[in-house]
């Protein structure tokens, strides 16, 4: 008696892993330059995004009287 040979897959993942992270990390990298995009052109179309990522105030180096040590 001889067993058929049948093409069964190797695993049980139905794709290779290597395929799972590339399509996870383009995913990632397409998300992550949509959001960059935005942040550099929300200004340039709306006068109200200009306005809050616009630096009003500086930093200061010197301490205030109220400010404690």
């Amino acid at each position: 008696m001889t067993v058929p040979v049948t093409p069964i897959p190797a695993s049980i993942v139905p794709f290779d892993p290597t395929v799972g992270v590339a399509v996870v990390a383009s995913v990632m990298v397409t998300v992550f330059v949509a959001v960059m995009a935005f942040l550099a052109l929300a200004p340039i179309v709306s006068e109200k995004w200009s306005k809050q990522l616009a630096a009003t105030g500086r930093p200061s180096l010197e301490t205030e009287a109220g400010d404690a040590d």
